[in-house]
């Protein structure tokens, strides 16, 4: 089979072509056979349907029936599976509360529909479980599979002290009951089997197989649409929507601390692992392996994927009040109290990453224990590349339940329902810009799959979108640069500056990129005029001072006086404004 390298790169000449008297062109999407084998990424997973979920709102406020009628209209859910709670505006719910405000009017409203079935269930104690078990009840039927929680349903039942265990040889880091809404509520189909203290190993958890996570195995999948506004939950379900429409584009961001060893060194290994499932979605993957989070300078553009860890709040780019994530957009900070203040815009990061424009993400409401945290290459694993849609990757990668954690975002949202290969050449028919990011994961998918770095990077620059498209103008530069052949990287990374839609923070990195470029070649002159660009064009809370020390050395090397002495006293000016 030949590739032509001035078509799109979905126009594949077959074997029977190449044998036909008169060449005739196939589409076939990305589908590109390499040796053994067809690159792709798509599934086979069966359509979620509206009338497997049940919305649940606080009844005490218009605004949380507003976000839930809203998502039943989007999604087409029955209006018989819509329930108003009276529940209080505050986001912590006693234990007792959520037992009687929570638990049991679910589970009845469930029951009297006709949606589910429990029946008692006699069997004996768990090990290490008290004789005196607590009546059981186990579910046996459903037509529900998704909980959805709405913007003025509590998310956080604080600790009971009043309560003992029945399960013996607990850590004592672990008698603890307090919990997330939401764990406690995935449980639903086994009442009375699991200890309220401590945590409770799910049972679906690792699941590859959608089926498998279903009520009748003893988990309901649990979502929520919420955040600092009504008006942002409302938001999660068009956004989720318009992805799902058009694709979810962009690029993958990965922030590690550079453990490789002791007690944290797991959270390390999933967030690498994070990265390589990224990768293997075809992402541009950017990771960061520096100990320190990203700095408020770091060029965070078109974001499509974000994990990283480990600060308490808001920091670096993820501080300013806008960040370039593009519609569909899954961040997740891992920290123990990511999602404690659930409401907030400036508490945590939960909150902050809805609020800056986060389509999905998860957190904590409490400390869970890194073990006991999600596991986000588990996620990415199975949303993308399996298919899943949100509630079912987000289930599958849960260690524990009955514990601390929350997932925000539409249930049914699944962006990779459809091949890429089908998604590219619809957007490149209609002329769609967000074809340059199709081009970009499919490049990355072939280099993967063992085609020649070169040919793929040919193969990218006879496309019309290289030189009209600033994405694919850098991936060609990066591609050049990763050869080695740095002049040929700089005149890309020149073609993309020159394109008006090169968002600002595709513009910093495509100048930092110029800027190491400039510094091998030997040219100072050269580096100092992008540093300018990069310090007029940066947004105020980047460190000028920094980048002003950094020009001074470039200045220094071109032995300019005049340029020397009046970088050297913007330096001291900056450094007195601290």
């Amino acid at each position: 089979m030949s590739l032509s390298a001035s078509g799109p790169v979905w126009r594949i000449r077959s074997r029977d072509e190449l044998m036909a008297p008169t060449p005739r062109t196939m589409r076939i999407g990305w589908l590109i056979k390499l040796l053994l084998g067809w690159v792709w990424i798509g599934s086979c997973v069966a359509e979620a349907a509206g009338n497997e979920v049940l919305v649940i709102y606080n009844a005490q406020m218009p605004a949380s029936e507003a976000v839930a009628r809203h998502y039943a209209q989007r999604r087409s859910v029955p209006d018989s599976q819509l329930l108003g709670l009276r529940l209080s505006e505050s986001g912590t719910i006693s234990r007792a509360d959520y037992v009687s405000g929570i638990q049991e009017p679910v589970r009845k409203y469930l029951f009297e529909k006709g949606l589910a079935e429990w029946v008692p269930d006699s069997s004996a104690p768990l090990p290490g479980r008290k004789a005196t078990a607590r009546n059981r009840l186990r579910l046996i039927r459903s037509e529900i599979r998704y909980l959805l929680l709405c913007y003025g349903v509590p998310w956080y039942i604080p600790h009971d002290s009043s309560m003992r265990s029945e399960t013996e040889g607990i850590p004592a880091q672990f008698l603890r009951n307090d919990a997330s809404v939401d764990d406690e509520l995935a449980l639903l189909p086994r009442l009375g089997f699991n200890d309220p203290i401590a945590t409770t190993p799910n049972p679906v958890v690792g699941a590859t197989n959608a089926s498998q996570i279903h009520p009748t195995n003893g988990v309901f999948m649990v979502t929520r649409l919420d955040g600092p506004t009504p008006e942002i939950a409302r938001g999660l379900v068009d956004k989720a929507l318009e992805a799902e429409s058009r694709g979810l584009w962009g690029h993958a961001y990965i922030d590690l601390r550079a453990i490789t060893n002791g007690p944290y060194g797991w959270g390390d290994r999933m967030i690498t692992n994070a990265a390589v499932a990224a990768k293997r979605l075809g992402f541009e993957t950017f990771v960061d392996n520096q100990p320190a989070s990203l700095g408020v300078g770091y060029p965070l553009s078109q974001v499509a994927l974000y994990v990283g860890w480990y600060d308490s709040g808001v920091t670096g780019p993820f501080y300013r009040a806008s960040v370039e994530f593009l519609p569909g957009a899954f961040a997740y900070h891992l920290h123990s109290f990511s999602a404690a203040h659930l409401r907030s815009a400036s508490e945590n990061w939960v909150g902050p990453l809805l609020a800056r424009g986060a389509t999905a993400t998860m957190g904590c409401v409490a400390e869970p224990y890194l073990e006991f945290t999600p596991n986000p290459a588990m996620f990415l694993e199975r949303w993308g590349y399996v298919g899943m849609t949100l509630g079912e990757a987000a289930t599958a990668a849960h260690p524990v339940l009955s514990w601390q954690t929350v997932v925000v975002g539409d249930p049914l949202y699944r962006p990779f329902g459809r091949p890429l290969a089908d998604d590219g050449k619809r957007l490149d028919d209609a002329n769609d810009p967000r074809t340059a990011y199709a081009l970009v994961r499919n490049a990355n998918l072939q280099v993967m799959a063992g085609r020649p770095v070169e040919a793929v990077r040919d193969q990218l620059e006879g496309q019309r979108w290289a030189t009209n498209h600033a994405v694919v103008a850098e991936k060609i530069g990066r591609l050049y640069w990763s050869g080695i052949r740095v002049r040929r990287a700089l005149e890309w990374y020149d073609t993309a500056l020159g394109l008006t839609n090169a968002t600002p923070m595709q513009r910093r990195r495509l100048l930092l990129d110029s800027i190491e470029v400039h510094r091998v070649l030997g040219q100072p002159a050269e580096a100092y005029q992008c540093l300018e660009q990069l310090i007029v064009t940066s947004p105020p809370d980047v460190d000028r001072q920094e980048l002003r020390i950094r020009q001074l050395q470039f200045a220094r090397e071109m032995r300019d006086v005049e340029k020397i002495t009046s970088v050297s006293n913007e330096v001291q000016r900056l450094g007195g404004k601290r």
